[in-house]
């Protein structure tokens, strides 16, 4: 699957991918890539990126975003604009559109600072098919904010796994289709917001620092009238703290559900026994006339962690069926570390 370079844009994708991206545009428009007419194109895709932003980083003031598409750091837009030029000059082409021009004057003269500023926000947005066809839809962008300079893996971006498995949602939705999920590491919610949409009977998306929690509160608040144009009831999706050794322990989790859903959540040694003490008990609350389902999408990136977690799954009789991802739809254009391919996806129950 090959996405546009808006989605891409929009995606916040490495810089060069964007640009092949576009030029792969306008060849397939028998286009000179770097004519003026090109270059006027590449200044209207930059202007989807609006230099006036709203402020973003203030979770206490409600923002109109129906009319933004799209809000990246300036920096980035500034990188993506040197690199498209240097390639511009590498060709041997002058720069000749006067608002392309205008652009690569402003960002030269901005003071961005060169260092990275965790408190540095971008809108990321989305388009996500609609099943029902029927439905008007008014809000059709899924808004997610995150802070790529930020600390906190949970909300520095939209992770390969959490994108692969609410693409596997949408393909297969009769997972949670009328049954309530818990989501562990739910990040900046992307997953969470797709089970809802394909019609989960609720969705608590947890997870347990200060800043993602905060992050979802937001990412929620800016898409209730896109959960609202699809019949969902802004109700039924809800945030809380769940730290996986206190709900292993203790059961502190207010949110009875029937399935747990769970993305790029095995990324280090130290966090599996929590891990899997937290999939076990939650297994283990289930009865033989409500069993209860994990599912799992996890990046396959160190072969020792990923066989440790395996082993201690096995340990609590907690069985795996890897799932097919032949015919999955590619919605996301977030797999620029590593392929879909790299993503495992399974469920998990209790062996009898």
């Amino acid at each position: 699957m090959t996405f546009t370079s808006q989605q891409y844009l929009h995606a916040l994708a490495p810089i060069d991918k964007v640009i092949d991206a576009f030029i792969e545009d306008e060849k397939s428009s028998n286009t000179d890539v770097w004519s003026i007419q090109s270059q006027g194109r590449f200044a209207d895709l930059l202007a989807s990126s609006p230099d006036a932003s709203p402020d973003l980083s203030n979770t206490d003031i409600k923002i109109e975003c129906d009319g933004i598409e799209f809000l990246p750091s300036e920096k980035y837009v500034q990188k993506l604009m040197k690199r498209y030029t240097t390639r511009l000059e590498m060709e041997g082409k002058e720069l000749e559109d006067n608002n392309l021009a205008s652009l690569v004057c402003h960002f030269s003269m901005s003071q961005i600072s060169k260092l990275p500023d965790p408190a540095d926000s971008c809108l990321l947005t989305y388009q996500v098919p609609c099943r029902d066809l029927s439905r008007q839809m008014k809000h059709d962008l899924l808004r997610i904010r995150i802070y790529p300079h930020h600390n906190d893996v949970g909300v520095a971006k939209v992770w390969e796994a959490g994108a692969c498995l609410a693409e596997y949602l949408m393909q297969y939705p009769e997972c949670v289709r009328g049954l309530s999920c818990i989501e562990i590491g739910a990040g900046v919610g992307l997953t969470g917001f797709i089970a809802a949409a394909v019609g989960a009977k609720s969705v608590h998306m947890t997870d347990y620092t200060d800043a993602t929690l905060e992050n979802l509160i937001y990412n929620v608040s800016i898409n209730n009238e896109w959960l609202g144009d699809r019949g969902i009831d802004t109700d039924t999706v809800s945030i809380g703290n769940l730290e996986w050794g206190e709900y292993a322990e203790h059961d502190c989790c207010s949110h009875p559900a029937d399935v747990l859903i769970a993305a790029d959540v095995v990324y280090t040694v130290e966090c599996i026994p929590d891990l899997v003490a937290t999939v076990s008990k939650f297994l283990s609350s289930g009865s033989s006339t409500n069993a209860k389902v994990a599912l799992f999408a996890t990046t396959y990136r160190n072969r020792s962690t990923f066989a440790l977690f395996e082993r201690e799954l096995e340990k609590k009789r907690i069985m795996c069926a890897y799932k097919s991802q032949d015919k999955m739809p590619y919605v996301f254009p977030c797999y620029f570390n590593q392929p879909r391919s790299d993503v495992r996806i399974c469920t998990m129950t209790l062996s009898e």
